[in-house]
């Protein structure tokens, strides 16, 4: 098992990644939780740099179409990965754990 960075750590230039994320939303966005899921370590590898709709169809899904983590299945319904999707995943489980280790 093995993290993956939805938002690579380093998109090529002029790939979607580029268009959607600007440098300083990459740069915030791309080490934090609700931009990670987890993946095995073979499929991680082959994940890459690619687009979100590339990796989500040939490294997320399972040859069943599901998931077999469930952070990553959580994934597997966003259409896109967008700061504004991050961050929404991000406070989702923030939230759950604040909820769940009671830290308020």
């Amino acid at each position: 098992m093995s993290i993956e960075h939805v938002l690579p750590r380093n998109p090529k230039p002029a790939s979607r990644w580029e268009q959607d994320f600007t440098p300083e939303e990459r740069e915030h966005w791309t080490h934090r939780l609700g931009n990670l899921l987890l993946l095995n370590r073979k499929k991680n590898s082959q994940a890459r740099n690619y687009d979100f709709a590339r990796k989500k169809s040939g490294y997320f899904t399972t040859a069943t179409g599901s998931a077999v983590f469930a952070l990553t299945t959580q994934v597997l319904t966003y259409d896109e990965w967008t700061p504004a999707t991050v961050e929404a995943r991000h406070q989702e489980l923030t939230g759950l754990l604040i909820k769940e280790w009671e830290l308020t």
